[in-house]
């Protein structure tokens, strides 16, 4: 397969011939295997205009296809590219409807398995292009702008160069036919940086014949803007290069090579240079007698038949014109039928049968709301049938009846009390456990660190013993967080202490030590600024620690490799204040008066992929509000933050 995609890039007569020999030459026929012939007899014929061969082979691709396990990556890999081929053969027949199915579809399939990176910005760009031929230029220009949002929502290793520059291409297409030309050349100029700049492939020969390619297609378009603005010397040199890329050394894009070459007698003639309009025209005719391509044909007739007026051969002339009409009318008569679909339609069709899908789901649910309450009509009816029977027994059984009905309702009222403090257990647990699982994960993983080090390292006994009592130390703090967090209620407002007098630089030492073995696992440094003596500051240690570790924890978490994070400590009046620095991904203004406010509020990776459960910040307020400090950030996306925290003495 990989081969086979080398090929599409670099030899492209050679795949057919490739293929065919591994089939032989493989004794069982897998449905792998003749899933990969098939589609790739489906492309090749594509890109010969061969659509009907094209179309049988893509279905024959398909119908194994669909037999598969589509949780398996290959299979949906295969799967994109069978039913892209076969959206563009359905396309390119001028069945826009079944197009439409085929890439929504894609589309379906694409999002319920996380793909959309792999192939949701292609889908885009082939709706686009059905609403582009529909002259739908406006339409076009939004899925086109949708294909590019998809690839700014991918990560950065995705090879999207090629794909991007097509999007961009399209969008200065639609704008030409819309009379912008200055938007066109904007977008035009946009798709030659991203070639020039961006990454095509991990193959430095592919990428480099990619390149070469997308960029001849973006020098046509270029050179049709020239035309208009009379700069012709410039236009010619532009046709030219793109005959040369994609119709004499790729020939990857031939059918866009025809189309400058038609350009180029086109100019050729604005300049009243027939011999060589004629030339570029008798090349042409043997490139479109092996490759069809009906939007050059009828452009080639009609030159042809404007060369022989200039030139006086009227029989000529005559023949050429009648043909170009002939295929005019066809043509016409082809495009108001495939015009007669309005594309819109069908996209409107596609999001009226999601919203079905939505009613027939709340469909059931009304009728399972339906049922409830004929239910309660049916209890209640009972209950007003034993009042009346009761009552007309006589009014000794209304005390009765009163007496049952204040029981069914005292039992109510405890069931529904009953089942308010088990929601409320179940969430505290459930709280509790991303407590713990926050809290606990940056000292054992330090001491783990730790513990490895001396283990495998021949470590000084001196230096081997304090090692073993930052261990200790560190394990002890962490039961108590266990015994503390067994016995929290996350619902109080406050929290309880265990306050004694405490060195405000041990204590921050301390947890700087620890947290040094995390940070230089991402090859970063901690820096402390201590104050320049004791300072004793009444406090719960454990609790002060915990704040602490939480607060450098997410300094190192959203910090790139090799960066450095500061701790600084410095004594203001009857208060000391606690500073800690990164140079990180930053916190957006939007998001900064949510990262105190609730448990699991907000959460994002750190750079190395580390998972955030959203707690610590909120757990860091908790225990400082109880301390009756105050913590606070200052930050900006993209620019490190920095958080302050200040204890009175």
């Amino acid at each position: 397969m990989r081969q086979t995609d080398k090929l599409t890039i670099l030899h492209r007569q050679k795949i057919l011939p490739f293929v065919d020999s591994v089939y032989r030459t493989q004794r069982e026929k897998d449905p792998y295997l003749r899933a990969w012939r098939y589609r790739a007899y489906a492309d090749n014929y594509q890109r010969q205009g061969l659509y009907l061969s094209a179309n049988t082979y893509a279905d024959s691709a398909i119908a194994i296809i669909d037999r598969q396990n589509l949780s398996d990556s290959i299979w949906t890999y295969y799967y994109f590219g069978a039913y892209i081929t076969k959206g563009s053969v359905l396309y390119s027949l001028g069945r826009y409807p079944s197009a439409i199915d085929t890439y929504f579809k894609v589309k379906d399939l694409a999002d319920r398995t996380g793909n959309k990176c792999n192939i949701g910005d292609i889908v885009d760009d082939h709706i686009g292009i059905i609403l582009f031929k529909q002259e739908k230029y406006d339409d076009a220009i939004t899925y086109f702008k949708l294909g590019l949002e998809v690839i700014r929502g991918c990560p950065v290793n995705e090879l999207k160069a090629r794909q991007k520059q097509e999007l961009l291409d399209n969008i200065g297409e639609s704008f030409i036919n819309l009379g912008k030309t200055d938007s066109a050349l904007t977008y035009y100029r946009k798709a030659l940086h991203v070639i020039e700049t961006e990454k095509f492939n991990r193959d430095p020969l592919q990428a480099k014949v990619q390149r070469a390619v997308c960029k001849g297609v973006v020098l046509n378009n270029i050179g049709q803007i020239l035309v208009a603005k009379n700069k012709l010397d410039s236009a010619e040199i532009f046709f030219k290069e793109n005959i040369l890329i994609n119709g004499i050394t790729y020939k990857n894009e031939s059918r866009n090579a025809q189309l400058s070459q038609l350009n180029l007698a086109g100019l050729y003639e604005l300049k009243a240079q027939y011999p060589q309009m004629k030339m570029v025209l008798t090349d042409l005719r043997k490139n479109l007698d092996t490759i069809h391509n009906e939007d050059v044909e009828p452009g080639w007739r009609k030159l042809m038949a404007e060369y022989c007026g200039k030139n006086n051969l009227p029989f000529e002339q005559l023949k050429y014109e009648n043909s170009y009409l002939a295929l005019k009318d066809s043509l016409d008569m082809l495009k108001t039928v495939s015009n007669a679909s309005d594309i819109n339609k069908e996209l409107k069709a596609k999001g009226q049968q999601m919203d079905l899908i939505v009613l027939q789901k709340d469909n059931e649910l009304s009728h399972l709301y339906l049922w409830i309450t004929i239910a309660l009509s049916l209890m209640a009816l009972i209950i007003v049938v034993l009042v009346y029977y009761y009552y007309r027994r006589g009014k000794k059984n209304i005390q009765t009846l009163t007496l049952l009905n204040r029981e069914i309702g005292e039992q109510k009222d405890k069931l529904e009390f009953a089942v308010a403090e088990l929601e409320k257990s179940n969430t505290d647990k459930e709280r509790i456990l991303r407590v713990v699982a926050h809290d606990l994960r940056d000292p054992i993983g330090g001491a783990a660190t730790l513990v490895n080090t001396i283990i495998n390292d021949d470590l000084p006994e001196t230096y081997e013993k304090d090692s073993w009592n930052l261990v200790e130390k560190t394990l002890t703090n962490s039961l108590t967080l266990i015994n503390e967090l067994v016995e929290l209620d996350l619902g109080k407002e406050h929290i309880p202490l265990n306050k004694e007098w405490v060195d405000i630089n041990e204590t921050v030492r301390h947890c700087v030590g620890l947290m040094q073995l995390i940070a230089a696992k991402k090859g970063q440094k901690l820096h402390l600024s201590m104050l320049s003596k004791p300072l004793t500051v009444y406090t719960d240690n454990d609790k002060i620690e915990r704040m602490l570790n939480n607060l450098i924890g997410n300094a190192i978490k959203f910090s790139a490799k090799g960066e450095t994070v500061s701790i600084e400590l410095e004594q203001k009046g009857k208060a000391v204040l606690i500073v800690i620095k990164d140079n990180g991904i930053g916190i957006p203004p939007e998001m900064q008066t949510e990262v105190f406010n609730t448990l699991g509020g907000t959460r994002r990776m750190g750079t190395a992929g580390e998972k955030s459960f959203g707690l610590g910040l909120s757990i860091c307020k908790q225990i400082v509000e109880a301390h009756n400090g105050k913590i606070w950030v200052q930050s900006e996306a993209g620019g490190g933050s920095v958080f302050y925290v200040e204890l009175p003495l």
